[in-house]
């Protein structure tokens, strides 16, 4: 079972770990900073002894790294991970940002969100059914002004249910989640709605932050 170092402190940059297995480019360590890529975010990027992270995955408990370049370390050996810090404030800024967004859209309008990726520098959230301009523009300036206010970002384990995390943005419903976040949302900066339209008959409403 790998240690999940990124779910204990979302803000740790570098690390040593212990090499468990090696497949070919494939690197299994007994820790890691590195989020795997999931159907809704993008992995961690960053290096393994100085070679460069191509992409991570999730098997069972483990996470195994696909590295470039040759290996230079065995089986049982220490190496230094180090993170991409620009590309990992990014995705959570942008993952915080979905979350909260959510919030006001279903606690205010009852509209709520049945879907949210990041792609890039971009991030979206998507509705059932099409929502009108002027909850999406209502939506928008109360997230501005919540950021503002500095609400908390919290993520914590299902007490009922093994292996299953919630986000909750202030006062918010909780979301079900297995991404990371910043803490508070004065750390987002700002929303910037970059385009609302129907996507196959259900809202798109896809934001920025800058």
């Amino acid at each position: 079972m790998t240690d999940l170092i990124y779910y204990q402190n979302q803000y740790q940059k570098e690390a040593e770990a212990k090499v468990m297995q090696i497949e070919g480019s494939k690197i299994l360590l007994d820790k890691t900073i590195f989020i795997p890529a999931s159907n809704t975010e993008p992995s961690d990027a960053g290096t393994i002894n100085g070679l460069v992270i191509e992409n991570s995955y999730k098997d069972g408990d483990n996470i195994w790294h696909i590295v470039s370049g040759e290996i230079n370390f065995q089986i049982g050996d220490m190496v230094r991970l180090e993170l991409d810090w620009g590309k990992r404030l990014l995705s959570m800024r942008l993952h915080s940002a979905l979350h909260l967004l959510a919030g006001p859209f279903e606690q205010d309008f009852g509209q709520r969100a049945v879907a949210g990726a990041i792609k890039g520098d971009k991030a979206h959230l998507v509705f059932k059914d099409k929502v009108d301009d002027e909850i999406i523009n209502q939506a928008i300036e109360q997230v501005s002004r919540d950021i503002e206010s500095g609400l908390e970002v919290k993520s914590y384990w299902d007490e009922k249910r093994a292996g299953f995390r919630w986000t909750q943005v202030g006062d918010y419903p909780a979301i079900p989640d297995g991404g990371l976040h910043v803490k508070s949302t004065k750390e987002i900066g700002k929303i910037i709605l970059v385009s609302r339209g129907l996507d196959q008959g259900r809202q798109k409403v896809e934001i920025a932050i800058a």
